[in-house]
This record gives C-alpha cells, structure tokens and sequence, in this order.
C-alpha cells in the first residue's frame, strides 16, 4: 500500500480512505475500510472524466449490472456512485501478489498453479460475458494471485454488450500491449478481446515477459496489428487454445466457455484426474501459492485525519498538539489541554534558550513542532521512523563522540542500510524493499502512473538488479527513460497539457511527455557514501514538450542491486540529497556486495 498524498481524499461514500493501492487510465485505487473493518478496493474516477455527461450516464449503467457479475474467480462489486461530484466504484480487496509481481519475484507460473491461473482466468470470463459484461483491460496487474486462487479484479473499464462504450468516436481504452487488434480499428469490441487478454495473460505467465515486448504506444499497436507472439515456451496441452485465443480476427476465436472447457479438460487429462470434476474445486485442491506481504491497514474507527494517517509523533506532547489542531469546534477539555502544550512549550523553550549549548546535534528533538509551506498552508510533518525492515537500534554515543559529531538530522535504517535524514525529513515505507524519502518541500502528485514514491521525493529500491530500471540504463545519454509514455515531471509533478486528449495512450494522453533527444546526461561521477563505497551517480536535465524542464538524480550500486533516486529533484533539497548519500552505510544490509 502507498500512503496517501495531500490531495486525495479521506473518504469515498461510506468508505475511510487508508492508502493507495494504485493508478489506472480511468481512476486512482484507494484502500478503504468500511463500518465493519472490512478492506475494500475504491477506484475513483479521474476528474476530466468526472465532467464528461455522456460517461456519467454510461457509468452509471454500466455498474448496476457489474453488481450481478458472480463467479469464484471474480472480485465482487460492493458499491458504487455515479451521481457524486467524483463517481466512484468499490469491490471486495483481494490480498495477495499480482501475476506481474510474482513473476517478478518468483519467476514464471508452472504446473497447477500455470492451469490454475488459465482456467480460473476463464471462468471470471464465463462468469463476466453470462451477465453481459465485457472486462475490456486483461493485463498482469489486474490478476491477484490469492491464497484461494487467481482473482479478476478492476471492473473500472468494462462495459455492457450492448454495442455502446464508455469512449468517444477515435479514442481507445485498454493498456498498450495488452489490447486486442480489433480495438484499434473502427469495427466493434466484444467477448473476443477478453478471449485474446487471456492468452496473453497465459503467455505472459509462462515467459514472464510481455508478449509484444515493450515500447511506445504507437510501435505496440503496429506489433498487435501485424505480428504474431512466439507460443513455444506454452505447455502443448494449452498450447492450441492459446494459439486460437491469440487470431487476428474475433471470429476465429473460441467463446470463453470453450477455453474454460478446454483448459480444465487438458487438466484433468495431465493429472488424471476423474472428468467432469468443477474447475474451483480442482483450483481448492491444488492451489498452493501462498500469501505473501499483505500491507497492515490502519484500524477502521477513529477520524479521517493525515496525522491518524499518516503521522506518528514521538511524545505524548506532539500527539495532543496533532490532534488538538485538527479537530473542529473548541471544546472546554480542547482549551485545558491547548494550555497545558502552551505552558510546556514555554517551560522547554525557556530550558532550552539558557541550558548550555553543546555542539553535537546527532539526534532530532522530541517534539514536533508543525511547519508552514512558502504559501502558509502546513506542511506534512516529519513522521520519525527509527528503523524499517531488519533494522535494530543504534548504538549508544559516546560523549565524546558527541561533542566532535557534525552531522544533523535524525539517524534511520532501512533493511541494515544505515543514514542521517535531515531535519524535518522523514521516512515512508511502502514494501519491505522500497521506501521513500520525503523533504518538507515534497508535495508532487504522480497523476495515473503508478509511481511508488512522489515524483519530488527520493525513493530507495533494494531490488535495483541490471536487468530493472535503473540499472538497465544508467549508463546510457537517455537513461532517465523511465517506460513507455513517460511524463513530464516539471515542478515534481505530473504535467497536464492543455491540447491533451483521452486518446489511445488513455488517461495519459492527457498529460505532457518528454523530449528525450532533447534532454541530456548532465553528470556522471562517482559519490563516496558513509562506509567507503562509491556510488554511480548520474543527473539527468530532462526537457518536457513545450512545459519546462527538470532534474533527475540516481544513486546506483550495481553489486549490491541498491539504488536511490529522485525522479524530479527540487533544487532547494540538492543539500539534503548529498547529506543522505554522504551518510549511507551498507555494512549492516546482508546483500550488500563486499568492499
């Protein structure tokens, strides 16, 4: 779960907002909580959608008969609004890894757990098209593979079989890559596409790589129109459904009843099971992945407030302040406790300003004290996080050491890798293997792409290998390419492009892109971090289409598959970066590459 950035909101209908569970080209996905504690998924619409009458009236339509889709393989719809200022659509939460992230971690899907993502795939699809509905947005990140078994979630984009769709005349819906050929011409889009998704989902389960490679929207469309996916590596049970599923023509294509019957049959046959036996119980029976991270939700009672949310302070005195701020009307027990803060702030002031001065200031203050932005509004307030993952506390300082100690900030571990955070910034977990560093002037909004970290902030990823971003990359004139489509990111966030337009790239044409020819590598150095080590360092000037330019930074140690970056860099933090940098020691992280 990602936490939540200072625009979203606190509540969605009768659901409590906890973090962010992602982006997609119709909305945001919220992790919500309703009256009871159960975990929901809420995915609100994006506002130049909101405006669109025509959508409104669709949508709304659309998801009444969503609520009818059954299904074991199906994540079930709960609620909706489509007559809100912002319409949103909410279905059950689905814990586990996506098909995209397990393969990442784990590799490719074999055996029963490869049949059991086919066929339970197919029968969300049976389960979808018997109620009239078509997914239309089959990709990797829209498979959870659960502890029950594979779960279709995201119903954002489907539509009725009625011939009507939620787009306008020349626009297209659905992730490059993952389309089908049909809904890149003018002719309509049906079942078949869903049946085309699935194959590609099979194949993507079995090579781990996208079937159509990676590229540009317009170089996916040609090679979805034109070319034909290699299907060798598919097992030959599954191998002439897939085949069939993946024809450039949606007649030629078998239903979805068909693939379901075909898959479990091959099934059967492999395992000698008895014919005729229910697909969900075979997936029951033999479903072993297991469950994986799941992220700790906040408890659901309480108020809707980003200190509950987002903010732990280190003393009782911080906490009451926090809470005293934001809770509306002065009561009699607001004013007691406001008086009693004020008088301890006085008293600590007071030591504070004739106790003697000491030089060491290793260690931040104890009280947090609120911040104010250049345009008066607060500011988020640091959240002290001692320690993350395998981390344990630091060792006690001398007074010696003290007294000689320059460094200033607040000391911290991720995982073993040990830094100094400057003053007022803090540290946000967001997996086991990747966090985020956020200075009090980090305030970007990543718009639809799934950014793990703001834009302004700097993110460290302990699963940095040569074949991901940035390693892949660091050594190249364009390696700030972050992926397809990639945004302008001036100011340290997304940028909207007046002209844009909810075209075939979807929510992102919406947005500004980059001039990669035009950009340049503008240093390439080494940085000596805390332990001896030396980072690649590389700053990029990235030039945006008409909208300005920005900076972008990475840290890269290749041996330890360690990276830090910053994806649009504030320059008023370029001091903050080089202390972090400056203080890094991997001595105590147990992948570390020896020195």
């Amino acid at each position: 779960m990602l936490p939540l950035l200072m625009g979203d909101p606190r509540e969605i209908g009768s659901y409590r907002v906890v973090g962010r569970l992602g982006a997609g080209g119709m909305g945001v996905v919220y992790a919500g909580v309703d009256a009871a504690g159960r975990r929901v998924a809420v995915k609100l619409v994006h506002e130049p959608l909101s405006v669109d009458l025509e959508f409104r009236r669709r949508f709304s339509r659309e998801i009444s008969v969503l609520g009818e889709v059954g299904g074991a393989c199906v994540a079930k719809v709960l609620g909706s609004d489509a007559g809100t200022e912002r319409p949103w659509l909410a279905t059950e939460y689905i814990a586990g890894p996506t098909l995209e992230q397990h393969l990442r971690a784990e590799g490719p899907l074999t055996g029963d757990a490869l049949y059991g993502l086919a066929a339970g795939v197919a029968e969300a699809l049976v389960s979808m098209h018997a109620a009239g509905v078509v997914h239309r947005d089959l990709k990797p990140s829209n498979v959870i593979l659960s502890p029950d078994g594979p779960r279709l979630i995201d119903f954002g984009i489907a539509k009725v079989l009625d011939g009507s769709t939620m787009t306008h005349t020349g626009t297209l819906i659905g992730s490059p890559g993952w389309i089908s050929p049909e809904e890149y011409g003018d002719g309509p889009s049906g079942t078949p596409a869903d049946v085309y998704g699935w194959a590609l989902l099979v194949l993507f389960a079995v090579t781990g790589e996208p079937p159509y490679g990676t590229g540009r929207p317009e170089v996916l469309a040609y090679r979805v129109r034109e070319e034909m996916p290699e299907t060798s590596a598919i097992p030959e049970e599954l191998r002439e459904s897939v085949g069939r599923a993946l024809a450039k023509e949606p007649a030629e294509r078998p239903a979805a009843a068909e693939v379901l019957a075909a898959v479990t049959d091959a099934w059967q046959g492999r395992e000698g099971e008895e014919r005729g036996i229910d697909v969900t119980s075979l997936i029951q029976r033999t479903w072993v992945l297991s469950r994986g991270e799941t992220p700790d939700w906040p408890e659901a009672a309480g108020p809707v407030t980003v200190a509950a949310d987002r903010v732990k302070t280190e003393t009782a005195t911080a906490l009451m302040v926090e809470g005293t701020a934001r809770r509306p009307g002065p009561t009699w027990v607001h004013a007691y406790i406001a008086t009693a803060v004020a008088v301890t702030l006085i008293a600590v002031t007071a030591i504070v300003m004739f106790a003697p001065v000491s030089p060491f200031s290793g260690r931040s203050s104890q009280i947090v004290v609120a911040q104010t932005t250049p345009t008066g509004t607060p500011a988020p307030a640091a959240t002290p996080v001692p320690s993350v993952g395998m981390s344990s506390p630091a060792p006690a300082v001398s007074v010696k050491a003290r007294k000689v100690s320059r460094v200033k900030g607040k000391a911290v571990s991720v995982q073993g890798i040990r830094m100094t955070l400057p003053k007022g910034w803090r540290l946000l977990r967001v997996h086991s293997d990747y966090v985020c560093v956020e200075s009090p002037n980090s305030r970007g909004a990543s718009g639809p792409w799934d950014f793990f970290c703001r834009p302004d902030a700097m993110a460290i990823d302990l699963r940095s290998g040569a074949n991901g971003w940035p390693g892949r990359s660091i050594d190249s004139d364009y390696g700030f390419m972050i992926g397809q489509g990639t945004p302008c990111l001036a100011g340290g966030s997304v940028t909207r492009d007046p002209d844009g337009g909810y075209n075939e790239a979807g929510e992102y044409g919406l947005y500004a892109g980059v001039l990669p020819y035009n950009s340049r590598l503008n240093r390439s150095s080494l940085a000596r971090m805390a332990d001896g080590r030396k980072a690649a360092y590389r700053e990029w000037l990235v030039r945006c289409d008409g909208y300005g330019e920005y900076v972008m930074k990475i840290w890269h140690l290749p041996a330890s598959k360690v990276s830090f970056y910053v994806l649009s860099a504030r320059p008023e933090d370029a001091g903050g970066y080089r202390q972090i940098i400056a203080s890094a020691d991997l001595t105590g992280y147990r992948y570390a590459a020896p020195l």
